[in-house]
């Protein structure tokens, strides 16, 4: 396959890309050839964008330093829309740019004070006093109607320009966005309308309207602490806008055969009640197992053939409507509480990078005399590694540990693995699920970090991953390897 266009809308759409993304350097693999993100967010400053944007800067660059075919580890290349095209340059830039907002009220974005008495009066109608007085600057608070008439331009932007002169017949894009908010709300059918409907003079335009597009829509699964002077969102809307955005969508997005894959996910356990902010850093807020569950509806989407997704003069052969779903309805989900699918996507991954990461930030530093560290020409101490690569991984690594804890702690607990165990209980980090021990005399045999340290060093004798050129490759091919056997023998997932 190509490339896969991912437009994440909004806060909860950089959410999303960043659960997708711990998942990818977990080693869940997306069938696409590159990964190209593009987040439209009209707050710059929003703190869950600029948390993702560095996650997913830090992804690109230890793929770029460290993948290679024999680690399942940073599997998905990334890039960004300014690298791609003849003309592509370097680039950390994740964000599709909209004209005209910032520093602008949004009377002035739609030149209100230019309108005849006419045309003041209707418009007056539409929007409130405090909706024309709005700035757009931290995104638009909950009001789908002012994101509608701003994220319209969006088409006319670089970034739409950009990908469509980059986009090819066999790529695929992807939507993610909230459904009761403001920004996500508005801006999915719009992007989706200016793709199936692009015309000259813009690029590629038969093969944008021809395209292969998936979304998922994020109905509530949060509250906001009520009305006060960090926010003027009010969760209690939350269900009417919902609804009157199902019935749009009804007519505009499913009803009109627009998309060839649409996922529905949300929980009706809405107690859990966030800090509200209008945006900017306030507007940081917890992981949650929703955004993961969004995320695998990408992978489910790129897992499926081209015959499964044919599009004829803009439409959608055969449209197809997915939910989200648990065996059972718990308030802590571990790895069994997943549908048989989901657990065969997440648990092993998920185990594998937990049991690097944990490896890495506790026993790296006392075990780094051991075989699998300073045997060969390339050998895995700090030094030796990559120092940009170094310090990316590591904090890579915390910001992977800070989701998995954040997602723990939500009223809907995901709690897979248990992130304090080190030592001797690191292989009882799979909750319900203790260490593998057998035979009559098992408390004979190695276990735990010691077996832990015993596997590293056999992998690293017996691969052969000393050829592979660099130690950054290496790190992450013997632990990719290692882990896995590790999860296999001694971790019942």
């Amino acid at each position: 396959m190509a490339k896969l266009f991912i437009f994440a809308i909004g806060g909860s759409g950089s959410r999303v890309v960043k659960a997708l993304t711990f998942l990818m350097a977990s080693g869940v693999k997306l069938n696409a050839d590159t990964v190209v993100p593009i987040v439209i967010d009209p707050d710059d400053g929003n703190g869950d964008l600029t948390r993702t944007e560095e996650i997913l800067q830090f992804y690109k660059a230890i793929h770029e330093k460290g993948h290679s075919p024999e680690s399942t580890f940073f599997g998905n290349r990334i890039n960004f829309l300014d690298e791609l095209g003849k003309n592509g340059f370097v680039s950390d830039n994740v964000r599709g740019e909209i004209e005209g907002v910032r520093d602008h009220l949004f009377k002035e974005f739609i030149g209100y004070s230019e309108l005849d008495l006419a045309n003041k009066a209707i418009t007056s109608l539409l929007f409130s006093k405090l909706n024309l007085d709005a700035g757009m600057d931290v995104g638009f608070k909950g009001n789908p109607n002012i994101g509608s008439v701003v994220l319209n331009k969006f088409s006319n932007s670089g970034s739409f320009t950009k990908m469509a002169e980059t986009f090819g017949p066999d790529d695929r894009i992807f939507i993610i966005s909230s459904i009761f908010g403001g920004t996500g709300a508005a801006g999915f059918p719009l992007i989706l309308k200016n793709i199936r409907n692009a015309a000259p003079p813009v690029a590629n335009h038969v093969s944008l309207n021809n395209a292969k597009i998936g979304a998922v829509t994020i109905l509530p699964y949060f509250n906001v602490n009520g009305l006060g002077t960090k926010t003027s969102i009010d969760s209690n809307t939350f269900i009417t806008k919902t609804k009157a955005a199902l019935n749009y969508y009804s007519r505009n997005v499913s009803g009109n055969k627009s998309l060839n894959a649409l996922y529905y996910i949300g929980d009706n356990m809405t107690n859990n009640r966030i800090e509200g902010a209008d945006g900017a850093a306030g507007q940081k807020n917890n992981a949650h197992f929703i955004e993961l569950a969004a995320a695998l509806s990408i992978v489910d989407f790129m897992d499926m053939e081209d015959s499964e997704l044919q599009v004829e003069n803009g439409e959608a052969v055969q449209p197809r409507y997915f939910e989200f779903g648990i065996e059972e309805d718990v308030p802590t989900i571990t790895f069994k509480e997943l549908s048989k699918a989901t657990h065969h996507t997440l648990a092993l991954p998920l185990t594998q990078y937990a049991l690097f990461q944990l490896f890495l930030k506790n026993h790296f530093q006392e075990k780094k005399t051991q075989k699998f560290a300073v045997n060969g020409n390339h050998k895995l101490q700090e030094q030796y590694l990559d120092k940009r690569f170094h310090q990316d991984l590591e904090k890579f690594n915390t910001h992977f540990e800070d989701w998995l804890r954040e997602m723990s702690a939500s009223a809907i607990s995901f709690k897979p693995l248990n992130m304090d165990l080190q030592g001797n209980d690191i292989l009882n980090l799979v909750s319900g699920s203790p260490e593998k021990k057998k035979g009559l005399f098992s408390f004979l045999k190695e276990n735990g970090l010691e077996y832990y340290v015993s596997v590293l060093n056999k992998v690293e004798e017996d691969k052969k991953f000393d050829a592979m050129g660099n130690s950054n490759k290496k790190l992450l091919a013997v632990f990719a390897d290692a882990t896995k056997q590790i999860s296999s023998e001694k971790i019942n997932l």
